[in-house]
């Protein structure tokens, strides 16, 4: 049970320390960050990968041209090529027909510095006809079918969950287990899938690991600092005791509409919630698990053998908050 503290008798340090709260911000009696933006970090030298984050962004309106824009400049700044882009669902709202792929994805997204793959996970406007479109197949289908019908492309949705690792299987450095969240509303997952995919994550976390770090992926928060919704307590009770028993260093979703990096009692993962892909904003509250600001954005990621290194970014290229974690979750706020 988290207990609420008067944090003004803490230190900075000692706050760290405790892990009671990760942003400079609301020390210094700004929460949302913003004076403290800062010029992204760039330069890693040559060792590690690197990875942007992004979900909540299939709009097709200004804001998710303008993030677009931002993460191909962010990764062209970078010198090193990107390992993938992490899609973490609502990936296309309203209607979806394939035609859609060309301008909402293939151009949406320019070749010039984003020519990696993009690994999708389904989120809950991907679903249809009962819940975002009265369309007659369900849009998780179409989406799942454009990856199969075209390899080349850099859309990768290989199942509605699945595990993929970097820089390969024979020698990876990250494995990233990814999940299809849609369990709580009916038409989504059927009750079959949900067992099928429980009995997935379970073989997957009990197999030898040959990798350094373990990220899941999903499109809904576990823990969130939305104004408008809640921790999700299905969450909590499918996935919590996975997350607290396994070595998860990340677990990234989208679904509110803003940027998030929580830290939770008796939990070592970073939560991170990157929602600002272009999707109206939801507001974010001031609390003491960490940072969230409403604000359009991804993330960026880069990982080597010794530490994570998390930047999150908003759509004017400003990095609002980073950090860094090593192998025994030893976390460092950096800005």
């Amino acid at each position: 049970m988290q207990t609420s503290l008067d944090l003004s008798s803490l230190s900075r340090r000692e706050a760290l320390k405790a892990g009671l709260i990760f942003s400079s911000g609301l020390l210094a009696g700004n929460w949302t960050g913003s004076a403290k933006a800062a010029e992204p970090k760039v330069d890693f030298g040559k060792e590690g990968l690197h990875f942007l984050a992004v979900g909540d962004y299939g709009s097709g309106n200004e804001s998710q041209r303008k993030v677009a824009q931002r993460m191909n400049e962010f990764a062209g700044s970078l010198g090193a090529p990107l390992s993938a882009v992490l899609a973490l669902g609502d990936n296309f709202y309203n209607k979806l027909e394939t035609e859609r792929f060309g301008r909402g994805f293939e151009e949406m997204y320019s070749k010039e510095h984003l020519d990696c793959p993009f690994y999708a996970t389904l989120g809950n406007h991907d679903y249809g006809p009962g819940y975002d479109s009265k369309q007659g197949a369900p849009k998780a289908d179409i989406q799942l079918a454009y990856a199969k019908d075209n390899p080349t492309s850099r859309w990768k949705m290989p199942a509605k969950w699945y595990t993929v690792e970097f820089p390969n299987a024979a020698n990876p450095l990250v494995k990233i287990i990814y999940l299809d969240s849609n369990m709580h509303e009916e038409g989504m997952l059927t009750p079959q899938e949900k067992l099928d995919q429980k009995r997935f994550l379970e073989a997957e976390l009990a197999k030898e690991r040959k990798a350094k770090w373990l990220w899941i992926v999903a499109h809904h928060p576990v823990f969130t600092d939305t104004i408008k919704r809640k921790d999700s307590p299905g969450l909590i009770k499918n996935w919590g005791g996975y997350l607290q028993q396994n070595p998860v260093s990340l677990y990234l979703s989208g679904h509110d509409h803003n940027l998030q990096h929580l830290r939770l009692p008796d939990y070592s993962a970073s939560f991170l919630v990157s929602g600002g892909g272009g999707a109206k904003s939801y507001e974010t509250k001031l609390s003491d698990r960490g940072f969230s600001q409403t604000v359009y954005g991804f993330n960026h990621i880069h990982v080597n053998d010794e530490r994570i290194k998390v930047q999150i970014i908003d759509a004017d290229g400003k990095c609002l908050h980073a950090f860094t974690r090593d192998m025994n979750g030893k976390m460092e706020i950096t800005v």
